[in-house]
């Protein structure tokens, strides 16, 4: 049977003198195999991952895997702690306006000991490259934990507590929410064919960059050693993976929802040999487009709008996104109500959480000349 162990790692002091932690929850099978980091609710308000990692849980409690799981649910505390009246205002830290998400650290970059790394292993095995590489980078950011004198901001000192959580990992899913959205998820470019084993209804392919994310700074460490591989004239294929999977709306959570989002993710385990595949695989449609053409929409006019184009909706040219209606435009011979139509052929994946708009303000994000 599988080994579970459950600890908590403190992320935070308070002024009183208590502390916010993280609850960390190790899964290990009787085989070895594959290593997969899950992490929820990094924006307080995403709460639909941790519906998914109780279910994994109970999943993982009755079923045999092959390798071993981590599983951090309510990955950020003083993020989901934050509340405004009823709202969680659990996307940026209160104190600093930061986002939660864009903090992480790209510490392999330009870095002389990945440089030296390379040159040893130029002509290494990608099976011993992993190993090692995996090891160095333990190393690196235990360094860059230690060598901050002057201590770290509280974004920053939590993502390195959990990039260190997820180094060995061979696969990272960092399980998020947006406004109100259907389900889809972010890879990165070297994964645009193999991002299908994640059979999750739509996806967007991002390029092999990096701005902050967990995703990005989980895939980015293995995309630099990528990069000083080719400039020493070496093909280095990146076996690691990792994933941003957003899972419907935010602030609330759907245990019965959250079964068929387990069933995504157990589909990628079996995949990848964490679990036994199934005899009979369900087919899935999966609908895909580059980042360019992942679009927004934003406010030409503030005011209360009714969203028509429904998340996971595809939506012809000219067809209604949303109608707003503004009273201003009432005392100025205009009509009060007006539509926002949509530019081109596209499927909606979010919309604005509130009906009340401000001008300029993100309210349709849609995919464009998807395949």
């Amino acid at each position: 049977m599988n080994t579970i162990n459950k600890y908590k790692i403190p992320v935070q002091g308070l002024p009183s003198g208590d502390e916010y932690f993280i609850r960390v929850i190790d899964i290990k099978g009787p085989e070895k195999g594959p290593k997969c980091y899950l992490q929820a609710s990094m924006h307080g308000a995403e709460h639909q991952g941790n519906a998914v990692l109780y279910q994994l849980i109970n999943y993982l409690e009755s079923n045999d895997i092959k390798g071993s799981i981590r599983i951090v649910p309510t990955a950020n505390p003083m993020a989901i702690n934050a509340k405004m009246g009823p709202y969680t205002y659990g996307r940026f830290n209160t104190g600093t306006g930061d986002n939660w998400n864009r903090s992480y650290s790209n510490f392999t970059e330009n870095n002389e000991k990945v440089h030296h790394f390379a040159k040893q292993h130029l002509n290494s095995s990608e099976s011993d490259i992993n190993m090692e590489y995996k090891k160095l980078m333990d190393g690196l950011l235990k360094d860059q934990i230690e060598e901050s004198e002057y201590g770290s901001n509280q974004n920053g000192h939590l993502h390195l507590i959990l990039q260190q959580l997820a180094i060995n990992a061979d696969y990272v899913l960092d399980l998020h929410t947006a406004g109100v959205a259907t389900r889809y998820l972010y890879a990165p470019e070297y994964l645009a064919e193999r991002s299908s084993a994640l059979p999750f209804p739509f996806h967007l392919i991002i390029g092999d960059k990096f701005g902050g994310s967990m995703d990005e700074a989980a895939f980015i460490t293995w995309v630099n050693l990528r990069n000083i591989f080719s400039d020493m004239g070496r093909e280095f294929m990146i076996d690691f993976e990792s994933y941003t999977l957003e899972l419907g709306g935010e602030e609330r959570i759907s245990i019965e929802e959250s079964s068929k989002d387990l069933e995504y993710i157990l589909e990628y385990f079996s995949h990848k040999g964490l679990i036994k595949s199934s005899e009979s695989r369900p087919e899935y449609k999966i609908i895909k487009c580059n980042k360019k053409d992942y679009k927004s929409y934003f406010a030409k006019q503030a005011g209360l709008y009714d969203f028509i184009a429904k998340p996971g909706e595809l939506v012809k040219q000219g067809d209604v996104l949303a109608i707003g209606i503004n009273f201003e435009n009432y005392f100025s011979e205009q009509s009060i109500q007006f539509k926002l139509l949509a530019n081109q052929d596209c499927i909606v994946l979010t919309h604005y959480p509130s009906s009340s708009v401000m001008q300029g303000a993100e309210i349709i994000q849609v995919m464009e000349n998807f395949y």
